[in-house]
């Protein structure tokens, strides 16, 4: 029989249509096309889209992306048979520009909503924290003059501990599970009470845009200044806050000591969700709740116990009871050799003599009799010439002491203005599982960390710094969103999926689900793709948890809508 042979690809698609699938959830590329609003050959919002596939592939956002594509079904994870050299530098430097021109928060905000809408994000609270991002290039401002660029990086406080390395700062606002919603690059100096102070506007009009109008904030403790606790209460029937209270205030010493002495701890036992192993056992948590007055207004103080003591501040105390021994060791051995005429005077320099504060001072008083000269007699015995007085000390630990500094250093102080006793007011327990929630914030700090957003800041200038931000702050979106996704299903049914090592778990990362895909391969012809081979049952398992079909790993992104002019 005759007829024409049919063209056969084989293309190795691996997780990333399950990328393209989130993002047109979402509708990003076709928000992201509107607001825009450019004329170009390539689509703006496909080519963000190809960057954030770029960036989730584990490879280097912006260096070889065209190569990338050239490995790639375009069609089937863009949406439209764009040819791969269409996805050159100067392509994406027309897209980084408008992007920057745009406002990549006006972007970021806008798609925040249409996320909210279709995932129902939990907007209760909302977390804050900063980090930074550290520089090799000289990022000369000469360079930049004549240019509105959005930040300076310059030299500042180095939260990597390196202060020879310029820097910029990222601030970052996030919601359920970690789901970006805020992103901002500041100047390298720039400080934390400042960023805290300028963001709290800002914050409020974006959780407003989001229909959220009470919401508790949760910062870090550079959040408790004079002029932020002023701020806030002046927006105090719009949200409420949460932080921890410095050490460095004498209000945060005392809340601690009145806890300690108190001694009416109230239980609250684990909050993480996290498993117990073999080698971690999750901390167990007790309570203190007292009111402090701080800058003439009345706060609730809820003093946080852990038996997981904070392995630096126990460190802390070793140092400081080695320290008194060592000091005593000096003064015992100066004190010892001096020699007093009386018992009175022997008496008052042990008087003068300050006790450690982590041991208990022995200070025994010997007599030193002076003998004349010469040898003994006959009988042994010699001639008393006078008596004098000198000083033995010994000291040993205060066990009491020490006890309860530990106990003091395994405690931390939230301060909220949220009351205690009002109905429906949140317990201890809740205040402090929200604020452990934090570590969401972190966790997307160690995203941006990788290589991918290292690599980004060899792009000279910072309105494009800035605008790739705001690329890879999408693509953590979609990481979270993916991850937030499967652990609500699973927690949902109480029930767990194979996770690394073939360990059953309920907290499946988007990292771990990336792994399951590795082997997919789809057959592109004219007649259309399809799997190369059958899904294994623990694909299927991650694509229903992540709300997908298998039809997602063949259909293409859906194409961009063309409307017909009007005649």
């Amino acid at each position: 029989m005759g007829g024409e042979q049919e063209d056969i690809q084989i293309s190795s698609t691996g997780f990333l249509p399950i990328v393209s699938a989130y993002a047109a959830r979402r509708g990003m590329v076709e928000e992201i096309d509107r607001l825009l609003d450019c004329q170009m050959e390539v689509s703006p919002g496909r080519v963000v889209l190809a960057l954030i596939l770029d960036a989730l592939s584990g490879r280097s956002a912006l260096f070889r992306l065209e190569q990338f594509f050239k490995e790639r079904d375009v069609e089937h994870l863009l949406g439209e048979s764009i040819p791969a050299s269409k996805l050159n530098d100067d392509t994406l430097g027309r897209v980084l520009d408008r992007l920057s021109d745009v406002g990549t928060n006006t972007i970021l905000g806008s798609l925040a909503i249409k996320v909210m809408k279709s995932f129902e994000l939990d907007l209760s609270h909302v977390h804050h924290d900063t980090t930074s991002h550290s520089v090799y290039g000289d990022y000369l401002l000469y360079e930049w003059e004549g240019h509105d660029h959005p930040f300076t990086i310059t030299h500042g406080f180095s939260k990597a501990h390196r202060p020879d390395l310029k820097q910029l700062i990222h601030s970052l606002l996030c919601v359920d599970h970690g789901i970006p919603i805020y992103s901002k690059m500041l100047d390298g100096n720039a400080s934390d009470k400042d960023i805290n102070r300028n963001l709290i506007p800002e914050m409020v009009k974006r959780m407003r845009t989001l229909g959220q109008k009470d919401f508790i904030y949760v910062a870090d403790s550079a959040l408790v200044t004079k002029d932020n606790l002023a701020l806030i209460k002046d927006w105090e029937k719009g949200f409420s806050f949460v932080s921890r209270l410095p050490m460095t205030y004498n209000e945060c010493r005392r809340a601690i000591e009145q806890a300690v002495d108190a001694n009416q701890w109230e239980q609250i036992g684990a909050i993480s969700d996290e498993p117990k192993t073999r080698n971690r056992k999750p901390a167990s948590y007790r309570a203190f709740q007292s009111g402090i007055s701080f800058y003439e207004t009345t706060y609730r103080a809820v003093v946080v116990h852990s038996d997981a003591h904070d392995e630096r501040r126990q460190k802390r105390v070793d140092k400081q009871i080695a320290k008194e021994q060592e000091e005593f060791a000096k003064l015992k051995k100066s004190l010892e050799k001096i020699d007093y005429a009386c018992l009175p005077d022997a008496q008052a320099a042990a008087a003068r003599i300050s006790p450690p504060n982590l041991h208990e001072l022995v200070v025994d008083i010997e007599r030193r009799p002076q003998y004349a000269r010469g040898r003994p007699k006959a009988d042994g015995t010699r001639i008393l010439k006078e008596t004098r007085f000198g000083l033995k000390l010994s000291i040993r630990q205060n066990e009491q002491a020490i006890t309860r500094l530990r106990e003091e250093a395994g405690c931390f102080v939230l301060i909220t203005n949220i009351p205690a006793k009002e109905t429906g007011s949140l317990s201890a327990r809740e205040l402090l599982t929200i604020y452990k929630d934090q570590h969401t914030v972190e966790n997307n700090f160690a995203f941006l960390k990788d290589p991918v957003f290292v690599n980004a800041l060899f792009l000279k200038t910072p309105r494009r710094i800035e605008a790739l931000g705001l690329v890879l702050i999408l693509a953590l979106m979609i990481w979270r969103l993916m991850e937030r996704t499967m652990r609500a299903n699973l927690a949902a049914t109480k029930s767990k999926v194979t996770g690394w090592e073939k360990r059953q778990t309920s907290r499946p990362t988007s990292l771990m689900m990336t792994t399951k895909f590795i082997g997919v391969f789809i057959i592109v012809s004219s007649l259309g793709r399809r799997l190369a081979r059958p899904l294994e049952e623990i694909q299927l398992q991650y694509l229903k948890l992540l709300e997908l079909t298998p039809d997602c790993l063949v259909t293409p992104y859906p194409r961009k809508r063309r409307t017909r002019k009007r005649q």
